[in-house]
């Protein structure tokens, strides 16, 4: 099974390609530069480092959100038009899903945290792979304080590096991962779509849809 992931959902960017589960190849961008103009790019690379073309892959994935809702919106469209150019389908994978991933297979409670302004952050944490807070968009302190269960958390995210300081004053035991696994990676997101192949969450091409999980501030404004 082979698998062309992305992930446009942060100021980052990357493109990744598996098979069988094996990362095969990978393009990391955080150049600053505008994921519109560089998407395809890495696409395209991670593609030729593989030896492979868009036809041969099983499935699309990408990264559906949260995050920047323009990231998003690119994402998930090049998703859809390569699976529908390709004749495959997609699959979405969540974004903090994909971060937890970084973390690697452990008992550890591992909490993703993006941050989603306005004082927020969008947060997911598992503990041995079993879901202990829900996705949810969220005040730090609450997360913190309220919602996280007692004991050591490793911290993975965007908020993770910002709000460092932070979250060690309210929880001193956190932990936090390297860099170059703080953000999101294309790489998470062909090992999360390898086990949603497995359990057939496939879409069509015109079934993918972004996952914004609270609405974005136009909209916001539109409803005044």
């Amino acid at each position: 099974m082979k698998l062309l992931g992305m992930d446009t959902t942060g100021n980052t960017l990357s493109a990744a390609v598996s098979e069988d589960g094996r990362l095969l190849s990978e393009i990391y961008l955080d150049t600053g530069k505008k994921h519109s103009q560089t998407l395809m790019l890495a696409v395209d690379g991670a593609l030729r480092a593989a030896g492979l073309k868009p036809g041969d892959m099983d499935a699309f994935a990408v990264a559906a959100g949260p995050g920047s809702f323009t990231g998003i919106r690119i994402g998930t469209a090049a998703c859809a038009a390569m699976a529908h150019g390709a004749g495959k389908p997609v699959i979405a994978v969540n974004t903090l899903d994909a971060l937890v991933e970084n973390a690697g297979t452990g008992n550890d409670t591992v909490c993703a945290v993006m941050d989603a302004r306005r004082g927020e952050v969008y947060t997911l944490a598992k503990c041995g792979g079993e879901l202990v807070v829900g996705e949810c968009a969220v005040p730090l302190i609450t997360l913190l304080t309220e919602l996280l269960p007692e004991g050591p958390a490793a911290f993975v995210g965007d908020a993770a590096e910002r709000f460092q300081n932070k979250i060690l004053e309210y929880r001193p035991d956190s932990l936090f991962l390297p860099q170059q696994f703080s953000l999101q990676r294309a790489s998470s997101v062909c090992a999360v779509a390898a086990r949603l192949y497995g359990q057939g969450a496939l879409l069509r091409y015109d079934e993918l849809e972004p996952h914004y999980l609270r609405e974005s501030q136009a909209e916001r404004l539109k409803k005044r």
